[in-house]
């Protein structure tokens, strides 16, 4: 049964026009929701394949709600929360998710975090209960603190470690300037060393409360039942005040001009990283399917932006990535190249983004394809475990859920027009930061190439 539903969504990806809505109609038969009293929104995938489910608690929290001293405070809530939590006979969370035979971890992200249990569907009842005295019953104990501070610092070193994270650090700093901490997910040393057991309780208490908050669950289960345990093991947890009237969050500064940046390491070969501010969706929804499209399009290995960057030898690799946000998403170009040819690379590049105007760049046929690559791509996520769960999650928390049930058929809806429009509105003239990461003996080489393209952009 679960294959014929996908099949009929893919179909339905097939259709004419006159079928505008039909992958939303059938999302919606499949995705069942309930919002509490309370204002916590239960978000249940039926998918009766295999007898595992997954069961994810989501919070609008993550890097967009820190100031400059609290970089790293929501991440570092994942590991106080599973190392505070006592359950019945003061076990410990690993001990008790061990007798439900489960995995679990959680994740922070610019705008969402998230704690979750992959386990056994006939143990869902257990998890929703467990996560419920995770989230709803923190001890932010001195020792704990002491102890798992330096478990993140374990971790921010090990991120500082890999070339390619410190490329896209830099680049991060220079795209957002005074709101790179608002960006930064993984923190900073100082601001964790300086959070005390207090602070975190009034920060955690400000985000986790119901109403800004989601419980996802996917698998083998029933609907109907999960909204039961919702009820019992959610149902008196007290609605508060919407975080976000009292503590907005603030609005991007402009990028006012273009920036490159060398970085010198350990490294073979030549990484390109160009960043452009791109929509949000809560400003300007359509351009975020439209940011979609073009990296479908220019990550096609069939696509002429390939071929002349890639089949022809300037890049070794090239690709396009938008990441959807509320704050503002990053555009992203990543390329490799080599010395000898990152002059020829860089010119070319140039050249590429300056066609993108042109209104035969790409053609019908090409959008077409790539709107029905990411559609199929959507749908058959909700096969995906775990992953589906994660995905629903990030969708409630940065654009809702009417995002996710609408997704297929708005990017149906984009034509050639809208990703003309998107190009002019966020990429062609518009200011940017250029990164490298280059071996060290080719670093003032490229800081000088670096400069020509800058100047070279800034007259095309």
């Amino acid at each position: 049964m679960r294959y014929a539903v996908l099949a009929l969504i893919i179909a339905s990806l097939s259709m004419s026009a006159r079928a505008a809505g039909a992958q939303r109609l059938t999302l919606e038969r499949i995705t069942h929701q309930q919002t509490l009293d309370n204002g916590l929104k239960v978000i249940v995938v039926e998918n009766h394949a295999v007898p595992l489910a997954t069961v994810e608690i989501a919070v609008r929290n993550g890097a967009m709600t820190q100031a400059d001293d609290e970089q790293g405070v929501p991440h570092l809530f994942e590991h106080m929360l599973f190392r505070g939590y006592r359950g019945a006979a003061d076990r410990g969370f690993r001990a008790e998710v061990a007798e439900m035979n489960a995995g679990y971890n959680g994740t922070t992200s610019d705008e969402t975090v998230t704690y979750y249990l992959t386990l056994p569907s006939r143990n869902v009842d257990d998890a929703v209960r467990v996560l419920s005295g995770l989230i709803r019953e923190p001890r932010f104990e001195n020792s704990a603190l002491q102890t798992e501070r330096f478990v993140v610092f374990g971790e921010f070193q090990r991120r500082l470690s890999d070339p390619q994270f410190l490329l896209s650090r830099e680049v991060d700093k220079l795209l957002w300037g005074s709101a790179f901490p608002r960006k930064n997910t993984i923190g900073e040393e100082m601001s964790l060393l300086g959070v005390t057991p207090q602070r975190l309780e009034q920060i955690f208490r400000r985000y986790y409360v119901p109403n800004n908050s989601a419980l996802i669950v996917t698998g083998d289960v029933s609907a109907a039942q999960v909204f039961e345990f919702a009820h019992n093991h959610f149902g008196g947890w007290k609605k508060a005040p919407d975080p976000f009237v009292a503590n907005p969050v603030p609005p991007m500064p402009a990028l006012d001009s273009s920036r490159a940046i060398v970085l010198n390491a350990d490294v073979k070969d030549i990484t390109i990283e160009i960043a452009w501010r791109g929509p949000s969706v809560r400003d300007n929804l359509d351009a975020t399917y439209a940011a979609d499209v073009l990296d479908d399009l220019v990550n096609d290995q069939e696509s002429s932006f390939q071929q002349r960057l890639v089949d022809s030898g300037l890049f070794q690799s090239a690709a396009m990535s938008y990441r959807t946000l509320a704050n503002v998403g990053p555009l992203i170009f990543r390329g490799v190249t080599t010395i000898d040819r990152l002059a020829g690379a860089l010119t070319a590049l140039t050249t590429e983004f300056t066609l993108m105007r042109s209104a035969d760049y790409f053609v019908p046929h090409e959008i077409e394809v790539a709107k029905k690559r990411r559609a199929v791509e959507t749908v058959f996520e909700l096969e995906r475990g775990a992953g589906l769960a994660h995905s629903l999650a990030s969708w409630w928390s940065v654009a809702g859920l009417d995002y996710f049930l609408g997704y297929g058929d708005n990017l149906s809806a984009r034509s050639l027009g809208d990703v003309h429009a998107f190009v002019d509105t966020y990429i062609t003239g518009k200011p940017f930061v250029i990164g490298a990461l280059v071996p060290a003996k080719y670093g003032a080489a490229t800081s000088e190439m670096l400069a020509q393209y800058l100047s070279l952009a800034s007259e095309r």
